[in-house]
């Protein structure tokens, strides 16, 4: 099987995975959300501020290793498995030991527990991470797929019952438990009979992994301390409840990311590894994955900022409209952060970790004193607002710092290829903003709702086929083309 129908059937089945983990999420966000409080919300926030920090460490980096290099004997992958599981042990047990410290930090007792339990998200996932990297690496994203369904679904399952018990934060607690034991226990299954780790360890077989993954390791650290200040600040300053509301807000705007960053991550690292030692194609492939993100994001995010008034009380409970104002300044905040996706798989497909380190303490030094500032003049809506501003600057040293170090100059190119999905989505935005003025007081909230996204979808699908009729030509003339190869091979 060529490269380019790997390709094609990775995104098919990644796709796949992507729409269907994204409903199910979808559904547990609008039933769990209507079973707990905004003071759930907020506790978990405040754990997995140390638990996802510790997370993004446990793996050393060696995932992005195994994938940046083509040939990786069967005696490394034994001792890379034993460093994954020896790390993911330890740092759990941090975790576990300093639950006190963070109590006492956010002043709040009741995170011991829930905390300690939560310390096993470090261990879990080390015994499948590995086979997950392979399936990965050689391009086979069906059972990968089926197994991300599989987990979410088991991890909604888990979070409902919890909530619908009255267990509170282990509602959520369990639904990350259950679907991170499932993923790491599938993926184990199925690797083992394959790339089966042998009963062996050498520091040898570390050599230049170590260095590539302490890079790594950095700037994962480093990008989920800036990722979660905005929870460090607001929980130490605004409690439980009011961190719940900015939670709410910050996790319906992230969902579409936490969806589209891995499935365009797994399918495009990879194919970009392989052709690290070709400039041009590199241009190519990025700029092609960075439009069409453009073309997905604009749309969502622009759209939620318009119809949060409506859509989140209608979804979520009147309990939520506090949340609103912080929703539509954090949708504009992800649709420009959106844009940064390709850069990671960029910087790592040419071995470039120290760049990307480099790259996110960058980003560090932006976003936290913008939070703070915004934290301190206007509470949560405040650290939005820095959260927005700081996120446009990052736009631009993304370029300088990461994207022309690898492609040389192409300032053009890079606006150019995020501009016109943005531009087609800022158009259905007022459209939608519009008829939504009009139909104000003319019914329930269901009924405009329904009528807003409506014709979001039909305004935005308008516009595709007027200004991006090649676009359209494009994606037909493959259907066509797939339906008649079945019909031949039928």
């Amino acid at each position: 099987m060529s490269l380019r129908v790997k390709g094609v059937t990775a995104v098919k089945w990644s796709s796949l995975a992507t729409v269907v983990t994204t409903v199910v999420q979808l559904a547990q966000v609008v039933t769990v959300s209507r079973l707990l409080s905004p003071e759930d919300y907020g506790l978990i926030s405040m754990i997995m501020v140390v638990v996802g920090i510790a997370v993004s460490m446990s793996d050393f980096g060696v995932s992005s290793a195994i994938v940046h290099r083509q040939n990786v004997t069967k005696s490394e992958l034994s001792s890379l498995y034993v460093l994954n599981l020896a790390v993911g042990a330890a740092i759990g047990a941090i975790v576990w030991l300093i639950a006190p410290l963070v109590c006492a930090y956010y002043q709040e007792p009741r995170l011991l527990e829930p905390m300690r339990w939560m310390a096993l998200l470090c261990v879990i996932p080390a015994v499948g991470q590995q086979f997950q990297v392979l399936f990965q690496k050689e391009l086979r994203f069906e059972y990968l797929a089926k197994v991300d369904i599989a987990a979410v679904a088991i991890g909604f399952t888990a979070a409902l019952a919890g909530a619908y018990a009255g267990y509170g934060v282990y509602a959520l607690v369990g639904a990350y438990l259950s679907n991170a034991l499932f993923k790491s226990l599938s993926l184990a299954a199925a690797g083992w009979r394959q790339w089966k780790p042998g009963r062996h360890f050498s520091i040898r077989d570390l050599k230049g992994y170590v260095s590539f993954g302490a890079y790594q390791t950095g700037s994962n650290l480093i990008q989920m301390l800036t990722s979660n200040i905005d929870y460090l600040i607001l929980g130490r300053m605004i409690g439980a409840e009011g961190l719940g509301y900015y939670t709410f807000a910050y996790q319906l705007g992230i969902m579409p990311m936490q969806k589209l960053w891995p499935l365009v991550s797994q399918v495009s690292f990879p194919l970009l590894a392989k052709i690290q030692d070709r400039t041009d194609l590199l241009r190519q492939g990025y700029f092609q994955i960075t439009g069409m993100i453009s073309y997905v994001t604009g749309p969502i995010y622009l759209g939620l900022a318009v119809t949060a008034p409506y859509l989140v009380p209608f979804a979520f409970g009147e309990q939520w409209t506090a949340s609103v104002p912080l929703v539509q300044i954090l949708a504009v905040m992800f649709l420009l952060r959106s844009s940064l996706i390709p850069t990671e798989s960029l910087l790592l497909a040419v071995g470039r970790a120290n760049t990307r380190f480099h790259y996110s303490v960058l980003c560090m030094v932006i976003v936290a004193p913008c939070l703070l500032a915004g934290a301190w003049l206007h509470g949560a809506a405040g650290v939005a607002f820095g959260y927005l501003a700081a996120q446009a600057m990052i736009v631009i040293v993304n370029y300088y710092q990461s994207v022309r170090k690898v492609l040389a100059k192409c300032a053009g190119e890079y606006a150019r290829s995020f501009m016109p999905g943005v531009l087609y989505s800022a158009v259905m935005a007022a459209g939608v903003f519009a008829l939504g003025w009009l139909v104000r007081g003319a019914g329930s909230e269901w009924f405009t709702v329904a009528w807003q996204l409506t014709w979001g979808f039909i305004l935005y699908a308008a516009l595709i086929i007027a200004f991006k009729r090649e676009l359209v030509l494009s994606l037909r003339n493959r259907l066509r083309m797939k339906a008649s190869h079945r019909e031949s091979s039928g």
